[in-house]
């Protein structure tokens, strides 16, 4: 039992925390972004929408001064009063035939069938985007109308609305990439770092364990037992060191180094779980034996916690598509698929007592040290899991 409940409590509750806190963090820069992205395409929005509307009230003021001229028996006034005007117009009789444009990509009395297809275009574009005809009568009963575009500066406007969103969506991104990368170097740093003082302060205690030993003499079995147990503890040690290394992988036989683990986590499981081996030729890979070892160790262990005590675990090994893989598969209560990738973050745990970092370190020494993959194959509530190792050849 704990000397110091409260303090063990608060540590196990506090990488969980700190995850959440850098969770909401990355939340609130996302909605943040995306309050930034509504209010840039709201204010162009109505930016957009006061353009288009002081065009409309431009247009109609000259569509106004064009009719009064007409009506005045002034044409060429009455031409030069929409000289002005910078934006696409077109005027057409009732059943949509062109008589003059302006700021149009067609030459001003082209008359030619592919210039009328493209007048005609223009009209049905102009009046699918809201902007609806000014009608304009002269001679009573014949009412013509002025069709017309948006201006420059709505287009300009809606171009800077995009690149200002794609500009944002960047920053997200960029955002995100920059603290995943940042955060997962820190990870790595304190994994590392807490590995290897732990080794260093085994060390002490290991050697001091060990002069005892000799002090003791031969007492038997008391003192075997306790070489065995100082020698898993520099077992531990040097698994601990190891972590976080760059040094070269091993060419071994995966079912070597499987039965190594299987044969260590036999004796300590009880009389009620059985551990079966099934080998369908997994050969050799890159291997750093004591971590991987101590990643088959965790993971029979997991098993046999998720059992309550009886039942079988298969440990399969095989290739698949050119990769060596290790199935831990057992019968236990399963797992729900909503917590399928979260046993994998460092803090999480469904037991009462545990530190929740097994699982996480596991990962880490297999995708950072060996380049391969450690997930949750299948499982179901009540029937057991299986997790799978995949390791380069």
């Amino acid at each position: 039992m704990s000397r110091h409940p409260q303090r063990t409590r608060s540590l196990q509750t506090g990488v969980p925390m700190q995850l959440r806190r850098a969770g909401l963090f990355k939340g609130f820069l996302f909605v943040g972004a995306l309050l930034l992205t509504a209010a840039l395409f709201l204010s162009t929005n109505l930016l957009v929408r006061q353009v288009r509307d002081s065009a409309r009230s431009y247009l109609s003021l000259s569509v106004q001064y064009y009719r009064n001229l007409l009506i005045g028996d002034n044409p060429e006034l009455a031409y030069e009063a929409v000289q002005g005007i910078d934006f696409p117009i077109v005027l057409a009789d009732s059943v949509g035939n062109p008589k003059f444009w302006r700021n149009l990509d067609v030459e001003p009395g082209d008359f030619s069938p592919e210039a009328m297809n493209k007048v005609r275009t223009f009209i049905a574009e102009s009046r699918a985007e809201g902007n609806e005809p000014l009608a304009l009568e002269v001679v009573p009963g014949q009412v013509d109308y002025f069709h017309y575009g948006d201006p420059k500066l709505v287009t300009l406007l809606r171009t800077m609305s995009l690149v200002s969103a794609l500009a944002v969506a960047i920053y997200i991104l960029i955002g995100y990439v920059g603290f995943r990368v940042i955060r997962k170097a820190e990870e790595r740093s304190v994994w590392v770092g807490m590995a290897r003082e732990t080794a260093h302060q085994l060390g002490t205690p290991i050697s001091s364990l060990m002069g005892w030993v000799e002090v003791l003499g031969d007492q038997g079995e008391i003192t075997e037992s306790m070489k065995q147990d100082i020698g898993r503890l520099e077992k531990i040690a040097v698994r601990f060191s190891k972590i976080g290394t760059r040094e070269k992988l091993q060419r071994l036989a995966l079912s070597d180094v499987v039965n190594q683990a299987v044969t260590y986590m036999r004796g300590r499981v009880g009389s009620t779980i059985r551990i079966d081996v099934r080998d369908k030729g997994a050969g050799e890979a890159g291997i750093q034996p004591e971590l991987i070892g101590w990643v088959l160790e965790n993971l029979l262990r997991n098993a046999t916690q998720a059992m309550e005590g009886k039942g079988t675990i298969i440990v399969e090994t095989g290739t698949l598509n050119g990769e060596v893989y290790v199935d831990v598969i057992d019968d236990g209560r399963g797992i729900s698929l909503r917590n399928t990738e979260a046993i994998f973050r460092p803090g999480f745990t469904t037991k009462k007592r545990g530190w929740g970092l097994g699982l996480s370190l596991g990962r880490r020494i297999v995708e950072e040290m060996h380049r391969g993959r450690l997930f949750v194959k299948s499982t179901k509530p009540g029937e057991g899991t299986t997790i799978r190792m995949v390791l380069p050849t």
